[in-house]
């Protein structure tokens, strides 16, 4: 802080004991320093609302808080309750999309793969959603399966070790879905397979 120049403004949004707090504190007061934005702290509140950031947390809050020269956020932009609402919501529509649709639009660890929705009227089209190890050959092994059905989509993409295929077939009767989920499930390379209708 000593060696900042006069007037500066210090942002801290790296890690919490990155600064000296009460050091800060008397820079802020002496005005060695402008102002102070920081989002991280050496011990952050376990829990959201009034009252969790406070002098039993860090013995210099009341302090730190008092100055008008600081801005304090949360470290976690997540933490706040108008972003776990939005957090909820957005993980509640990516798993309906999953479960409804195969879609894993939007996932971080997992292959990114989506096809437009089998419309109401596509009464004999069906959706296979194949997760299964990345390796040498699986297409070929699973178009084989589906080698006695019209292929209308298909998309596959992987991420490291994992790969997820979806592809839409028509002409599939009930007694197809089964067998399909069978055959296609007992492939060498299955991790988790899915049809949809």
């Amino acid at each position: 802080l000593d060696a900042m120049k006069e007037g500066a403004y210090l942002i801290n949004n790296a890690r919490g004991k990155v600064v000296d707090i009460p050091a800060l504190i008397q820079a802020l007061k002496s005005k060695k320093l402008a102002g102070a934005a920081i989002d991280v702290f050496p011990r952050e509140p376990g829990a959201n609302g009034a009252g969790t950031f406070n002098d039993q947390l860090n013995s210099w809050t009341t302090e730190l808080t008092s100055l008008p020269n600081v801005i304090l956020t949360p470290h976690i932009g997540g933490s706040t309750e108008e972003a776990q609402r939005a957090i909820g919501f957005e993980v509640s529509s990516a798993l309906t999309r999953y479960l409804t649709y195969g879609s894993t639009m939007g996932a971080v660890n997992f292959p990114e793969v989506d096809l437009r929705a089998i419309s109401a009227d596509q009464l004999s089209f069906v959706r296979i959603c194949h997760v299964h190890k990345n390796e040498p050959g699986v297409l070929k092994k699973v178009n084989a399966i589906l080698g006695n059905y019209n292929v209308e989509k298909q998309f596959s993409d992987s991420k490291t070790d994992i790969a997820y295929l979806m592809a839409d077939i028509s002409g599939v009767s009930d007694k197809d879905v089964h067998d399909l989920q069978t055959q296609i499930s007992q492939t060498r390379s299955n991790i988790l397979t899915r049809l949809l209708s």
